[in-house]
Parts: structure tokens; C-alpha cells; sequence
């Protein structure tokens, strides 16, 4: 029910942001390099302008194309973060209802922290929470953890009813936990980003073949070159709430295994 996230494909935000600058502004020296060994007479005029508009073209829609992106990536990651935060005050909400349980409620609790912590080293695997030797799969604590609810037994009114809340609160736990599974990976194919990165070269290549050589130029070329650089990594970063440099933070989830713990 729930694997073990860690090993995901992984493409690094960094390097992506790096060779897309390296392909844009090699491109653009390309370009610039490509008209100065060409003779005057065939890039004239009409066709420096077709250059610019075809140029425009690519750039509206590759433009179109990566905002789009980068805009459901970013509405991914942040539904992503409310996701961790809500899981952790269900943890918290069931943990206070075990409490109110009483005795009974005790071997429940520590499934409770065991299934929690077990969670965040699959969600997070660079945390160190504090895990059993058998805590190796949060599907098998879960299965204990429901057994343990589900057994809970009340001699009177009240006690039945925490038993009932903390037997919905727990399936509001496992629906969570799942949630989380489900917006772990990258939710985009790398294909569209190298065919965004490819669309950008074509128009930086554009842009040196019908632009004046100058170190003017160049800069601004580069800089340009460098903000899209930055537009393919915040998108490769965005891809995937979990891993990467840019993550979602895991302290709701350690604030909720603070909670618990005692």
C-alpha cells in the first residue's frame, strides 16, 4: 500500500539549469559566429527579417509552453506542502484521541509514532527519525495500527465514541498517507523539457545569426540566457515536492513526531 519513495528517478535542477544555459548561450555563439563567416550577400535584409519573425514565432510559443509548466508544477508543489501539513495534524488529532482513550489507547499511540516516523524516512529519506529494526514498511504498521484501533473496547458511552472518532481519524490517515504517494516522482517527463530547451536554442541560435556581433549583445544574451536557465530549473526543482534542492519541508512532520513522542 505504501512503497518506499526513496531512489525515484531523479533529474538534478542544477545540472538542467546548467546545460540549458550552456546549449542557449552556445547557440547564440553560434549564431553570431555562423554570420560573421557568411558572405554579406545572403543574409540580407528580407531574410534577417525572416529570421526575426520566424524567431518571434518559436519564442511565443516555447514562452506559452514553459510558463504553463512551470505554473502546474508550482500548483503541484504547494498542494504537495498542505498535503505533509495536513497529514501531520491528523497524526496529532489521532495521537491526542489515543490519549483521551486512556490505557487502552497506549499500544495504539506507539504504533501511531512508529507508523509516523516510518512515513517520513520513506517521504524524506535524508531524516533520521528513530525507526525499530521491524519498522521497514509503513504498509505492515499500518495494518497493526488498524488492527490496534479497531480492537480499542469501552465499557461506557464516551469511550465508544473516542473509539468511533479515532477509527475515522485513522482512515483520514491512511487516505493522507496515500495522497503523499501519490505526489512523490516526477509528475513531468524530462522529453518536455528537453524539447522546451531545444525550442529556446533554435531561438537563441536565431537571435546571433541576426543580431550585430557585439560584447553588448553577447551580454545581454547571456543574461537572457541565464533567466530561462533559471526558469528550466525552478521547473526540474518543482517536478518533484520531495527531492531535489527546492522540497517541501519535512517540519510538520517532525513537529508532529515531537508531539507524539512522549
Amino acid at each position: 500500500m505504501y512503497p518506499n519513495v526513496s531512489g525515484q528517478f531523479g533529474m538534478n535542477g542544477t545540472v538542467a539549469g546548467f546545460v540549458a544555459f550552456a546549449c542557449l548561450f552556445s547557440a547564440a555563439l553560434v549564431g553570431a559566429l555562423v554570420k560573421e563567416s557568411l558572405p554579406s550577400f545572403i543574409l540580407t535584409t528580407p531574410v534577417l527579417g525572416l529570421i526575426r519573425r520566424a524567431v518571434a514565432v518559436v519564442t511565443i510559443m516555447a514562452a506559452i509552453m514553459l510558463a504553463a509548466t512551470t505554473v502546474y508544477l508550482k500548483t503541484n508543489f504547494d498542494t504537495a506542502n498542505r498535503d505533509v501539513r495536513a497529514f501531520s495534524f491528523q497524526i496529532i488529532d489521532l495521537d491526542h484521541t489515543l490519549r483521551r482513550i486512556g490505557p487502552n489507547g497506549e499500544p495504539a499511540r506507539a504504533l501511531l509514532y512508529r507508523f509516523a516516523a516510518r512515513t517520513m524516512k520513506d517521504v524524506w529519506p535524508g531524516s533520521k527519525p528513530r525507526l525499530g529494526p521491524d519498522d521497514l514498511h509503513a504498509a505492515t504498521i499500518y495494518i497493526q495500527l488498524e488492527s490496534a484501533v479497531t480492537d480499542l473496547v469501552a465499557t461506557d458511552e464516551q469511550g465508544r465514541e473516542l473509539n468511533r472518532y479515532a477509527r475515522e481519524l485513522l482512515r483520514d490517515v491512511g487516505r493522507a498517507r496515500w495522497t503523499l504517494d501519490e505526489r512523490t516522482g516526477r509528475i513531468i517527463s524530462s522529453w518536455t523539457l528537453v524539447i522546451l530547451v531545444l525550442w529556446f536554442t533554435l531561438t537563441f541560435g536565431g537571435l546571433g545569426l541576426s543580431a550585430q556581433r557585439s560584447r553588448v549583445a553577447l551580454m545581454v544574451l547571456g543574461v537572457f540566457a541565464a533567466a530561462l536557465a533559471s526558469a528550466v530549473f525552478l521547473a526540474v526543482e518543482y517536478a518533484d515536492p520531495y527531492e531535489g534542492v527546492i522540497i517541501v519541508s519535512s517540519e510538520p512532520m517532525r513537529n508532529a513526531l515531537f508531539a507524539i513522542s512522549d
